[in-house]
């Protein structure tokens, strides 16, 4: 075939397909593959170069557009989707509400035994696509349990008028108080009385982390683990009180010589010793994870060591109260009311600490971003924990602090 008919038929051909486009449009798609494949025939590295730079960045402070939090995930889908796929990528976050058991301080009475407490857990990360991924955890734990008991004041109770307001006392702002709230009844009751509280085991234990994870391939049966490794920060805050309710004759703050009689009354004493341990240190651990259909088991590990840098203060405080005369019935008017406190003592020391925490829990899927759960949780401090009073000859600054428990929640994307 000659050049000349080789390029009328070509000529012919051209004419063929221009027609045939106006007279049928092609869809966008077909026009990208065929920009994309006139592209790649004109140069390999132009079109790569010009692909990449119409992608957008990655940029982890925006959320994907397709996180739709309450949209359904259905049985088919759970059972076409591979272990992989289930392991989430991009933001993920949580929020459980923590019931934990507490052990007590080596000093106290029944050290043997545990005190309920409660606090929250947070938990906020971000994985990317090439499993590596990012996270923080804040703990607030708090526990209370005193040895306590209302020990009734000598006058019991203040007469209260039609009107409720308390008889033969100066009024102050606003609503019709006592000027001195504790000449008035007990804030909600109709008498007056002390609130004894000696503590048995009373702490507040607060804890940070940062975490650097990997995310390893699925194993045989669908279970993924992610090593971590990171820092972590914990305070443990002990408090030691004792009180002490003794009535009698005292001396009047000012010497009246016309009147040097002493005056019924009644004295509280508080001795308080706060101390805190503020640990930091690093971990290491692993969390382990894997879904059977809407179900997901997860377990988690923990392992720290950290210096513990320990300060303790013991201060004392008292409360005077005296009545008009010698002889104290229900309704007596209060003469003086004496608040004071004594210079602090400190101590410092600095101990190692070590301990581990276990995580373990179950979840079940609502929608696909959110599930609830509820597991179980400890964390025990084994060592450079200091509980107790500043001068006790007994208290020792290398205790344990062991927490257990319960944890009920909701995550996000996890």
């Amino acid at each position: 075939m000659s050049v000349r008919k080789l390029a009328l038929a070509a000529l012919t051909r051209v004419d063929s397909l221009r027609q045939s486009l106006v007279e049928h449009p092609t869809p966008i798609v077909r026009g990208m593959a065929l920009a994309a494949g006139l592209a790649m025939a004109s140069g390999p590295g132009v079109a790569v170069a010009e692909f990449t730079d119409h992608l957008p960045s990655k940029d982890p402070a925006i959320l994907d557009a397709d996180y739709q939090w309450f949209e359904p995930l259905y049985d088919a889908d759970i059972l076409d989707m591979k272990p992989k796929k289930r392991a989430h990528t991009g933001w993920f976050g949580s929020v459980d509400r923590l019931q934990l058991w507490t052990t007590r301080p080596d000093n106290a009475d029944g050290d043997w035994v545990m005190d309920r407490g409660t606090g929250y857990r947070l938990d906020l990360g971000y994985m990317l696509d090439n499993d590596h991924g990012y996270s923080v955890t804040y703990t607030d734990f708090r526990v209370g349990s005193y040895d306590a008991y209302d020990r009734e004041r000598l006058n019991r109770l203040v007469p209260l008028d039609d009107e409720g307001v308390p008889e033969d006392i100066f009024l102050g702002p606003p609503f019709g108080l006592p000027s001195i709230q504790e000449d008035g009844n007990n804030f909600g009751y109709n008498y007056r009385f002390v609130p004894m509280r000696d503590s048995e085991n009373v702490a507040d234990f607060r804890s940070f982390e940062a975490n650097k994870t990997w995310r390893l391939e699925p194993y045989h049966y669908g279970g993924i683990l992610e090593p971590l490794i990171g820092v972590r920060y914990m305070r443990f805050a002990d408090v030691y009180q004792r009180m002490e309710y003794t009535p009698g004759l005292f001396l009047p703050p000012v010497f009246d010589p016309i009147d040097p009689d002493l005056l019924a009354g009644e004295q509280v004493i508080t001795e308080r010793s706060v101390t805190n341990n503020d640990m930091i240190g690093g971990q290491i651990g692993f969390r382990y994870f894997k879904h059977i259909n809407r179900w997901r088991y997860s377990g988690e590990f923990r392992i720290f060591n950290a210096a513990s840098f320990q300060s303790n203060k013991l201060q004392s405080f008292s409360e005077t109260t005296l009545y008009d005369d010698t002889e104290v019935e229900p309704g007596s008017e209060i003469r003086h009311f004496i608040r004071d406190q004594s210079r602090p003592l400190y101590g410092k020391n600095t101990e190692f600490a070590w301990g581990y925490d276990i995580r373990s829990e179950l979840s079940y899927t609502l929608t696909r971003m959110i599930e609830v759960r509820g597991g179980f949780q400890l964390i025990d401090i084994a060592t450079g924990v200091w509980r107790g009073r500043l001068i006790d000859p007994t208290s020792n600054q290398d205790q344990r602090a062991l927490m257990a428990g319960f944890t009920f929640g909701v995550a996000l994307n996890r």
